[in-house]
């Protein structure tokens, strides 16, 4: 009886050391860009984000959260981008000086946004004539810097289009339109609107894609995208935007009008992905960064959610919502 119970301790103890070995092994990040790595970084999101989203809706002045996530969404892309592009034309030496303009040129509207999104988050009142006069500066600088770049060389300043344009229209114009729905009075909701839409659109093109594409979509940003991929994506997304604004922010808005505005920030969120395939290639990386194991960089996560919020900030400002 004494062996018998003897051997069943020996087992369980085997049992034990056994599921102690195995649960860490599975939540360890391989680093080397796996699917394991992948599911694990989507998981720590998503736990990662809801918490925070309980926080901004139940607690007093908690969409303070949402905004400073945005914020930081905006501030780590921007510096992800000008890492690759504040290099030397010839040597691509990374040149710290530039940096530091460009960062600062390319973050004035986010920043003017954050402090406009604080304040109606606050009670103030949002005022986004701050933020748009923040964009006509940074704009501006934008535009003055190209002249400086190419005062010696045309193709400097070629070179300086090239880069530092989009950029400002990714970074500058668009990642501030997210700060600002994120300082909305239904913020939370609307970002996890704009994710929903945006993963569904993300997934529906890259199965399809994989299953029946044959037609390539745009070979010289991005050779695995096709046509009937971005079909399906437009369709899906479409479809998902009209029943997840139902679910998260009820019936305030006619079917046809979550249509027309589901259809557009699915159209900006895949322009938003082939800007930003663009701008990789033209530095020629796979990532913008490795912030997330297994999914590259913030931008390369973010990218759909920062190209769709000019027109989601639209859309709300023609509903009366904003």
């Amino acid at each position: 009886m004494s062996s018998q119970g003897a051997t069943d301790g020996s087992d369980s103890l085997k049992s034990r050391q056994v599921l102690r070995s195995v649960i860490p092994s599975v939540f360890r990040f391989e680093g080397d860009g796996s699917l394991k790595d992948r599911l694990l970084t989507a998981l720590l999101v998503l736990v990662v984000a809801l918490a925070l989203s309980i926080v901004a809706i139940y607690v007093p002045y908690g969409g303070l959260i949402c905004v400073a996530w945005a914020a930081a969404v905006a501030a780590v892309s921007t510096f992800e981008v000008v890492r690759l592009f504040a290099r030397s034309s010839d040597t691509l030496h990374y040149l710290p000086s530039l940096g530091v303009v460009m960062f600062t040129i390319l973050m004035l509207p986010g920043v003017a946004a954050t402090y406009s999104a604080a304040r109606e988050v606050l009670g103030v009142g949002i005022d986004l004539r701050i933020v748009y006069g923040a964009l006509l500066v940074s704009g501006q600088c934008v535009l003055l810097g190209q002249v400086f770049a190419g005062r010696r060389r045309l193709e400097d300043a070629s070179h300086y289009a090239q880069r530092w344009a989009p950029s400002f229209l990714l970074l500058g114009v668009c990642a501030s339109q997210l700060i600002v729905i994120a300082g909305s009075p239904h913020g939370v909701r609307l970002l996890w609107w704009i994710a929903g839409v945006a993963a569904l659109n993300d997934a529906a093109a890259y199965f399809a894609g994989k299953s029946f594409g044959k037609h390539k979509m745009a070979p010289g940003l991005s050779p695995n995208k096709s046509v009937e991929g971005s079909v399906a994506g437009l369709i899906v997304g479409t479809a998902a935007g009209v029943f997840l604004w139902q679910a998260l922010l009820g019936a305030s808005v006619p079917v046809y009008q979550r249509v027309a505005l589901s259809l557009a920030m699915v159209i900006a969120a895949q322009g938003g992905d082939l800007a930003k395939s663009y701008l990789k290639r033209l530095r020629g990386v796979k990532d913008t960064g490795a912030f997330f194991p297994g999914h590259g960089g913030v931008l390369d996560r973010f990218d759909a959610m920062i190209a769709a919020s000019p027109v989601v900030v639209v859309a709300l400002s023609l509903m009366g919502l904003l």
